[in-house]
């Protein structure tokens, strides 16, 4: 009711009140804009008066830091200045004093250019050696080669339509037992009584050191067998071996009555037996002592392994007899292979010559020259001074190339000869290790040309021979410095008179192992073209021998020393020289066996082992020997 009241009031109000208050409104209104127009300019004009020295303070930081950067760009470049100034003064001396020193420098320039040069050819040197050292150790100075131990496939090379025992050996697998020393299928002995191989330490020059050891049933036969031999009565050994049949003693004793009576095909059969014996003993690892080059041992001495490796050497002359150069050289490398540092056999008197049969003269060289890195490890000494070695691998460089291939001597020979004494000597020619072999052992080739008997020859001459090098041997060889005895060369290590001893031993035996090859006419005048340079030099004084041999006394100081003998010769002193002769002379075992009676009926009389037993002495020895193949002669109670 009261709000429609209040529309009926407001209805009937006049129009002029109503303007009126309007007005009012309006004029209100615009003093409120007015009073916010005035409020927004007196926060302008506020907000201006503080914005000017804000602006005024940055206008003088701006101003002030413009000042301290010109001060200091200006301080800069005067410093540059200054530096500038001072390197021009430096540079000024630089150039004058290298004005000054140019020639100096100059000089070592080129002194350093020199020292580069020479560094850079040792380095070469050296890595050459490493690599030669490791192709060495790859295909080795006693790499055996498989292929060429087959003895009977080599002489059926000779005799091409013979049927020769053993054929080709089968090969074995990896974890069979492979035969590398025997290739005859017919031998089948019993073994009750095998060897075993004991390791022990290594050796000073880090070799793997092993033994052979006997069983104990094998033990009692050898002091049976000890009896035996002291009856001096071969038939007795006949009748040891027939009942024990892998005696590997009485075997060799066997088997050098054949060698000694000339029947070496006999003998080499008992030689194959013993060597299937040892080998059969050897585990399954020795394998790849045959086949890696890098694998050497050393066998400890006893009376087991003196006989294998007697059986070694003994039937690697058998080898050499027949003609199997090959075969007998790996027959030596194998030799070699088991005792390389003491080498009780002579093996290194083998093997040299049985390379140059061979005709292997690169292997020589290289096996001569690397040998003691092998075995040895160490680069300070060398076996190319021996005297059987450097005359050889003289003789390996001249047939290398062929015996009737021309050459000469001349002046610069002798003086690369004399000073030859660097890190490989062999790299010298044939002409220039000829000469030194002969300044350094005259005494070989003095007793060669009596060996050979060089007078009686009648050796032409080569269209540059001069003056003395035309004389003939029987004045050649009675030159002063020929009947040199004493040598005393650092290098020898000849330190008492057993070493003496076994360096002379050593002579004798290269002179009646090798005297063979050098018989050839053309050998003959190499030999004297290099002998006569050497005595027309004498002659003229262009050669002073005693300062020559002073200086090989003593090593000077400051040199170093590659080429010493890594052993004491005395270990040859005791060597047979009759187990070298290239044609041993032939017993006649009937007066041997008439003077041994006298010896036996003054023997003691010793008890003779249990199952002795006895032959019928109306049979042979040839029947006895090949009675001793038959598997069932070893029983006590077999009677032939």
């Amino acid at each position: 009711m009261r709000r429609q009241m209040k529309k009926l009031m407001e209805q009937n109000e006049p129009k002029e009140v109503v303007d009126e208050q309007l007005v009012k409104q309006v004029h209100q209104v615009e003093q409120q804009k007015k009073q916010k127009q005035v409020f927004q300019m007196m926060e302008m004009s506020d907000s201006e008066d503080e914005q000017q020295p804000e602006q005024k303070n940055e206008e003088t930081q701006t101003q002030e830091s413009n000042q301290t950067t010109q001060q200091q760009n200006d301080q800069s470049n005067n410093n540059q200045k200054k530096k500038k100034n001072k390197n021009k003064k430096k540079k000024e001396k630089k150039q004058q004093q290298e004005a000054i020193q140019q020639p100096q420098q100059n000089q070592d320039d080129d002194f350093e250019f020199l020292d580069k040069i020479q560094a850079e050819l040792t380095q070469q040197q050296q890595q050459q050696q490493l690599t030669q050292f490791q192709e060495s150790q790859e295909n080795g100075p006693l790499a055996i080669n498989i292929n060429r131990l087959n003895y009977n496939k080599e002489l059926q090379q000779h005799f091409k339509n013979a049927k020769i025992a053993g054929g080709q050996q089968k090969k074995g697998h990896k974890n069979v037992k492979q035969s590398y020393l025997t290739y005859n299928p017919d031998i089948n002995i019993p073994l009750p009584d095998k060897f075993s191989v004991k390791f022990g330490n290594l050796n000073e020059q880090g070799l793997q050191l092993f033994t052979l050891v006997a069983s104990q049933q094998y033990e009692r036969l050898q002091q049976d067998y000890t009896i035996v031999k002291g009856y001096y009565d071969p038939q007795a050994i006949f009748n040891f071996l027939q009942m024990n049949p892998s005696h590997c003693e009485a075997q060799f004793d066997v088997s050098e009555y054949f060698r000694l009576k000339g029947d070496y095909k006999q003998a080499n059969e008992l030689l194959e037996r013993l060597l299937y014996i040892y080998e059969s003993s050897l585990g399954y690892g020795f394998n790849k002592f045959f086949e890696d080059a890098s694998i050497n041992l050393e066998i400890e001495d006893n009376i087991h392994s003196k006989v294998f490796l007697m059986s070694l050497f003994k039937f690697t002359d058998v080898l050499t007899r027949k003609g199997c150069y090959k075969a007998a050289l790996e027959f030596s490398k194998i030799l070699l292979k088991f005792c390389p540092t003491r080498d009780p056999c002579g093996a290194l008197f083998l093997l040299d010559c049985n390379a140059l049969k061979a005709q292997q003269y690169e292997y020589l060289i290289n096996f001569t020259s690397n040998f003691v890195k092998s075995a040895y490890k160490t680069n300070r000494s060398s076996i190319v001074f021996m005297p059987n070695l450097i005359y050889n691998c003289a003789l390996a460089k001249f047939l290398e190339k062929g015996e009737n291939h021309h050459y000469s001597f001349n002046d610069q020979n002798i003086t690369e000869a004399i000073n030859n004494f660097g890190p490989n000597p062999l790299q010298a020619s044939h002409q220039v290790l000829i000469i030194q072999a002969i300044l350094l052992y005259p005494i070989v080739l003095k007793q060669m040309a009596e060996a050979n008997e060089f007078i009686k020859q009648n050796v032409g001459n080569l269209d540059s021979f001069v003056d003395n090098q035309r004389k003939p041997f029987k004045e050649l060889l009675t030159e002063e410095f020929l009947q040199r005895e004493t040598y005393l060369h650092w290098f020898l290590q000849l330190d008492s008179e057993d070493d003496s001893e076994g360096f002379l031993k050593s002579i004798s035996i290269f002179i009646e192992k090798s005297k063979s090859q050098w018989k050839s006419n053309e050998i003959l005048k190499w030999i004297k073209g290099a002998l006569g340079l050497i005595v027309n030099h004498i002659k003229r004084q262009k050669l002073d021998l005693s300062s020559f041999y002073e200086d090989l006394t003593v090593v000077k100081e400051g040199t170093p020393i590659y080429n010493e003998i890594p052993f004491q010769y005395r270990r040859y002193k005791e060597l047979s020289k009759s187990h070298f002769l290239e044609n041993p002379e032939r017993l006649d075992f009937n007066n041997i066996f008439a003077e041994n009676i006298g010896a036996q009926q003054q023997q003691p009389q010793q008890q003779l082992p249990a199952n002795f037993n006895p032959l019928n002495g109306n049979h042979g020895l040839l029947q006895a020997v090949f009675g001793t193949l038959l598997p069932w002669v070893h029983h006590p109670n077999a009677q032939m």
